[in-house]
């Protein structure tokens, strides 16, 4: 009986694996990720090629109107060059450059420099150009502010050390440097890595509703139930359905592991995946999956056809996102009571472990609790939803009433 069990549960799991991995939609969906991220990393080396070849700092004139002796020194301010007026609106007219700065006479009672640009560049600019302006301006700055200082009869000596620039490193109370792209990527990694998986058991608890109510508008399961007792056809569709969710994700945590060195080396990160963490968050994919599909086969039993079982299922959506949209509670303060809370209540449970899972120091003691929530949560989901999906899923075009649902959770048999 049991040998005969299993076997209905891994035909019916075959058939519906084939049919969703075959899925144009599927195939698209699962290869998205790989092909957005090469095409991120192509345009995004390309842009920075374009960068690099367009940013450049050329010759910066000056002209001097004030009392104070500029002096362009080519170690602290190398692309400077002291012009008269008549020389810089020369140079402006050949279109050697396009714009030069002057120091007015009033400076420096007055520290307003001028900026003249070329009138056929109009008051917008692109974005590299700012940038660029904002170099050249730092480095007049200095010109400036070194001519001041020598002019006052600073030792060069004591300018040397008064332009030296202090740097600020930030560590850890281990030692360990702290970086703002680290913190970005400490915010960043646990919002990607949950909703990517939280994406996952959607799509895959979604194929479980469409199968279950495209079966009943199209009758094929009343031949199916004619062969095939309800409880092995449930257990074989969540299987089935479920071995897809993990090819998917499998494929999705390869794209990763070729990502993250490409991701650490260009945006200069340390973002790292343990496969201690990809085997955690494996299990609790199958947990939030066996879950949200249990659910979901129990809202395609019930609904009266796949449009009603697709609005049903949209109000459990909320639940799912909202660890999401909780993720600066997340990272700042994983012991908080909303942490606790969304870690236990059973439908944000799954997404709420899952980031968990990937903060720097891992919660073991909540991530504990909501393993033994979900746990639970589980087995009751597919117990009772197996009673439903018995007793309602010939219910073709009508929908149950609230004493008939009650008595099938109810019913042992």
């Amino acid at each position: 009986m049991r040998s005969s069990f299993l076997r209905l549960v891994l035909l019916v799991a075959r058939r519906d694996y084939l049919r969703t991995v075959r899925r144009r939609g599927f195939i698209a969906g699962t290869l998205l990720l790989p092909a957005a991220m090469a095409t991120m990393f192509a345009v995004s080396g390309f842009l920075s090629t374009m960068g690099a070849e367009g940013q450049t700092l050329g010759p910066l004139f000056v002209v001097n109107q004030s009392a104070v002796t500029l002096s362009a020194d080519p170690a602290l301010t190398p692309h400077v060059v002291l012009v008269s007026q008549a020389e810089a609106d020369a140079h402006v007219a050949d279109g050697t450059v396009s714009d030069y700065y002057v120091v007015p006479g009033q400076w420096p009672a007055q520290p307003d420099i001028r900026h003249v640009v070329a009138a056929e560049r109009g008051p917008s600019r692109p974005l590299d150009a700012l940038t660029l302006e904002q170099t050249s301006q730092a480095e007049i700055e200095i010109l400036l502010r070194v001519s001041i200082l020598r002019d006052a009869g600073l030792p060069d000596t004591a300018l040397a050390r008064l332009l030296t620039p202090i740097e600020f490193s930030s560590v850890s109370t281990a030692g360990e440097p702290v970086t703002e792209a680290s913190v970005l990527a400490g915010f960043a990694l646990p919002y990607i890595f949950t909703l990517i998986f939280v994406l996952s058991i959607f799509i895959t608890s979604g194929y479980l509703l469409q199968s279950v109510t495209e079966e009943k508008e199209n009758r094929v399961v009343e031949i199916v139930l004619s062969s095939i007792p309800a409880l092995p056809l449930m257990a074989g569709k969540v299987l089935g359905l479920g071995a897809a969710g993990l090819t998917q994700v499998a494929i999705w945590l390869v794209t990763a592991l070729v990502a993250i060195p490409l991701v650490n080396q260009q945006f200069s990160l340390d973002l790292t995946l343990s496969p201690q963490q990809m085997v955690l968050a494996v299990v609790f994919f199958c947990l939030g999956y066996l879950g949200y599909g249990a659910i979901f086969a129990a809202v395609g039993a019930l609904a009266p056809g796949a449009r009603e079982g697709q609005q049903y299922s949209s109000f459990f959506g909320f639940f799912a996102v909202v660890p999401l949209i909780a993720t600066p509670v997340f990272v700042n303060d994983p012991g908080s009571w909303i942490v606790w809370t969304l870690a236990l209540f059973p439908l944000t449970a799954p997404a709420s472990s899952l980031e968990l899972l990937s903060l720097p120091a891992t919660p073991w003691l909540t991530l504990g609790a909501s393993l033994v929530s979900q746990l639970v949560f589980v087995v009751v989901a597919v117990v009772l939803a197996s009673r439903i999906f018995r007793a309602t899923l010939l219910l073709y075009g009508s929908r149950p009433s609230v004493r008939g649902i009650i008595g099938a959770l109810t019913t042992r048999a």
